[in-house]
C-alpha cells in the first residue's frame, strides 16, 4: 500500500510535523499498547494483529467446524460485529465455505434462509451458525439469532454443535452458550466491535471461508509498524489525519471515500461506521460518504465538483492485476468512440481515474491518494489498520473520545422501553 498527500491535500510536511509533535505522547502510548496482551485499553485493538494465541485458538475451532458437509456458515451480527467481515469477504471472494450475513432484521430474508437451512439438512448437509454480540444484548442480533436458532432447533436434536457464539467474556450471552455447551470466541471488553475486524468477531468467518488470517494480521501488523512511528515521513496515518483534520479547520464537514474498485464498495461501508461512530459527538465530526468509481462520477460527481466546497476526499484505486481487451466489433459501432479502439478495459479505468483526479486538482478541491498493489489479505489487512489508526489519531486531535456511541445506546433503550 502506498499513501499520497503532497501537493493535493493543501497541507505540507511542515504542517503533519506540527500535528505528530501534538501527538507525540499519544503515539507513544499507542506503540506501548500494541504490545500489550492484556487488552486493557480502548486501544487495546491495535495488539490483534499480533496475538498469536487468539489466531491458534480461532484456527483450532475453525479446522474442528469443517466439514464436506458444511454448506454455509450464517453469521449474526450487526455494525461492528458484521461489517468488517463482510468487507474482507466481498473483496476477496475466497473459495471457502460459503459465509451469508444478517445484520438488519428483514422478514424475507429470514424466511428464505429457514427455507435454505432444511434443504442443506434434508441433503445430509449442515449450517453454522455464527452468533456475534459484544455485549450480548444487540436487539436486531438477537431476533435473527432467535429466529435461526429455533428453526435449527426445529430441524436438529443436535443444535448446539451448529453454534458458535462470539461476544464478551461473562456477558450475559457468553453465559448462555457456557450453560448449552456451545463453543464461545472472545470479543475482548476494549476491543469495540468497529475496531475488532481482526479480532474472532472477524477471523472466524473469514477462516472458514478460506481467508488467510495470518495474512491479514501480517499486513496489519506492518502498517502499525509504519503508522505508530514518529517519522512524518512513513506515517501514513498521521500524514492522512494531519491533512483531514486540517480541512476540518477549514469547514471540510464531509469525507468521501472514494473507491476506484466495486469490489471495495463494502470496505467503503465499514469506514463509513467507524468514522461516524468514532468522531460523531460532542457537535463535532466529519460525516463520512462513500462513492464508487467509476458509477458515481454519473451520480454523484456533479455536486462533488460543482456543488459547495464542504468534502475532503481520500481516492483509492488498485493497481491491475487482470484486464480485457476491447474488441472491435465493426466500423459503425467503432466509430462512436474512435478512442476506445485498440484499448483494454483498463486503459480506460485508468484514463477515467486520471481525469477525476485532474478534475479535482483543477479546482483545487483537497484529496490524498491510496494505492493498493493488489486485493489480497495483506493489502487489505494493511489498509483497515491504516483507517484504524487514522481514526484513533482524529479522536486525540479532536479531544474526543473515539471509542465509544452513546447516542447509539439511546436507540436501543427506546426500543426496549416501547416492546414493554
Amino acid at each position: 500500500m502506498k499513501f499520497k498527500y503532497k501537493q493535493t491535500s493543501n497541507i505540507k510536511e511542515t504542517d503533519v510535523q506540527e500535528v505528530a509533535k501534538k501527538l507525540e505522547p499519544y503515539l507513544a502510548e499507542l506503540r506501548t499498547i500494541s504490545q500489550d496482551s492484556s487488552y486493557a485499553r480502548d486501544e487495546s485493538a491495535l495488539y490483534l494483529p499480533h496475538d498469536e494465541q487468539l489466531r491458534k485458538q480461532v484456527s483450532k475451532l475453525a479446522n474442528k467446524s469443517k466439514s464436506h458437509k458444511l454448506k454455509e456458515v450464517m453469521v449474526v451480527g450487526i455494525g461492528g460485529s458484521n461489517l468488517g467481515t463482510v468487507a474482507v469477504y466481498d473483496a476477496l471472494m475466497p473459495n471457502g465455505i460459503a459465509l451469508t450475513f444478517f445484520d438488519t432484521i428483514h422478514v424475507r430474508t429470514l424466511k428464505q434462509a429457514n427455507t435454505r437451512m432444511r434443504k442443506i439438512y434434508n441433503s445430509k448437509g449442515e449450517v453454522l451458525i455464527n452468533f456475534i454480540s459484544k455485549s450480548g444484548s444487540t436487539n436486531e442480533t438477537l431476533v435473527n439469532a432467535r429466529v435461526l436458532i429455533d428453526n435449527l432447533r426445529d430441524i436438529t436434536d443436535k443444535w448446539r454443535d451448529h453454534i458458535i457464539v462470539t461476544t464478551e467474556p461473562d456477558s450475559k450471552l457468553d453465559d448462555w452458550a457456557h450453560n448449552q455447551g456451545i463453543p464461545t470466541l472472545p470479543n475482548p471488553v476494549h476491543v469495540g466491535g468497529r475496531y475488532s475486524v481482526m479480532s474472532a468477531v472477524g477471523i472466524f468467518p473469514l477462516a472458514l471461508a478460506g481467508v488467510d488470517i495470518k495474512k491479514l494480521h501480517k499486513g496489519a501488523a506492518r502498517m502499525l509498524e509504519r503508522c505508530l512511528s514518529n517519522d512524518v515521513r512513513k506515517n501514513y496515518a498521521l500524514q492522512s489525519a494531519a491533512a483531514i483534520y486540517s480541512a476540518m479547520k477549514h469547514k471540510a464537514s464531509i469525507h468521501n471515500l472514494f473507491l476506484f474498485n466495486m469490489d471495495l464498495e463494502r470496505v467503503g461501508k465499514w469506514h463509513r461506521q467507524l468514522f461516524a461512530e468514532s468522531l460523531g459527538k460532542d457537535g463535532k465530526g466529519i460525516t463520512s460518504i462513500v462513492s464508487i468509481g467509476s458509477n458515481d462520477l454519473h451520480s454523484t460527481f456533479q455536486m462533488y465538483l460543482g456543488g459547495p466546497k464542504d468534502k475532503f476526499t481520500t481516492f483509492v484505486r488498485v493497481k491491475p492485476s487482470q484486464d480485457i481487451h476491447i474488441a472491435s466489433i465493426d466500423d459503425e459501432l467503432d466509430a462512436i468512440v474512435p478512442e476506445l479502439n485498440q484499448r483494454s478495459v483498463t486503459q480506460v479505468m485508468d484514463a477515467i481515474y486520471d481525469g477525476t483526479v485532474a478534475s479535482y486538482q483543477k479546482r483545487g478541491l483537497p484529496f490524498v491518494e491510496v494505492i493498493l498493489e493488489k486485493i489480497n489479505e495483506e493489502e487489505l489487512g494493511a489498509f483497515l489498520q491504516f483507517k484504524m489508526i487514522e481514526t484513533m489519531l482524529l479522536g486525540r486531535l479532536m479531544n474526543i473520545n473515539a471509542f465509544d456511541q452513546p447516542n447509539v445506546e439511546e436507540y436501543k433503550e427506546i426500543t426496549r422501553e416501547l416492546l414493554g
